[in-house]
């Protein structure tokens, strides 16, 4: 997992996310994150997952819409294998 400190958006919409995958078993769309973190655009939710993907906190698939994997859940799976 991502060792670079994130800022209270940013740990939002990581913890977000993390609780949608749980909950769901899927990770959720851009419009969903938005909607889940308060009054934040579009642009600024996505903003936010590229800034979490630099860090290293999470791993976005090219070209897919619920394409969001954590590290956490890459490095368990590394772990189990």
């Amino acid at each position: 997992m991502g060792n670079a400190s994130l800022t209270m958006q940013q740990k939002r919409v990581y913890e977000f996310v993390k609780e949608y995958i749980l909950t769901n078993k899927r990770p959720p769309y851009i419009r969903e994150i938005q909607g889940g973190c308060g009054s934040i655009s579009y642009k600024a939710a996505l903003d936010k997952l590229v800034a979490l993907e630099r860090k290293g906190y999470i791993r976005r698939a090219p070209n897919k819409h619920r394409g969001i994997v954590l590290e956490e859940e890459l490095s368990l799976g590394r772990e189990a294998s």
